[in-house]
């Protein structure tokens, strides 16, 4: 009886470990995104003007001083962040719904990527307004394929 506790209260310590791990990268993902965005994109992004309501703009104008000097490509620039983004909310969800992987779980997981990629095509179309960018759809892909294979692997 007491070894099964004690097997069961370990597993139960892993799997908030799991847990912890799995916001630490949504949360480190989302923040690279944020400042790729905040120092290297154009302040004319509505996000700028929430900044200046906030009183950020001291804080902001701070970083794109001592940072943007950094030479990104351009992928990194544009459609890196996006895919850190979706990369971030796929673990968010996973880690809400903790290894249940319900009929709820897989819409919350599948939502967002397939709202991503179609969004895109819907560009491409002229259906929605924006830029259809085949890269920003490769690195969607790739948050997927790269969630995916972090999954799989961490059973």
């Amino acid at each position: 009886m007491f070894k099964n506790q004690h097997i069961s209260i370990l597993n139960l310590r892993f799997c908030n470990w799991k847990r912890i791990i799995k916001v630490l990268i949504a949360i480190i993902t989302l923040f690279i995104g944020g400042l790729i965005y905040v120092i290297y994109r154009s302040n004319d992004l509505l996000m700028f003007n929430w900044f200046s309501c906030l009183g950020l703009n001291s804080v902001v104008m701070q970083l794109r001083d001592r940072f943007s000097h950094l030479i990104l490509s351009e992928w990194v620039r544009y459609n890196l962040p996006a895919g850190l983004w979706l990369f971030s909310y796929m673990f968010i969800i996973d880690s809400i719904w903790n290894d249940n992987n319900g009929p709820i779980y897989r819409c919350f997981i599948i939502i967002l990527p397939l709202v991503s990629l179609t969004s895109e095509i819907m560009q491409f179309y002229k259906i929605m307004p924006g830029t259809f960018d085949i890269i920003d759809i490769i690195g969607y892909v790739l948050a997927i394929i790269l969630f995916i294979i972090l999954k799989l692997t961490s059973k």
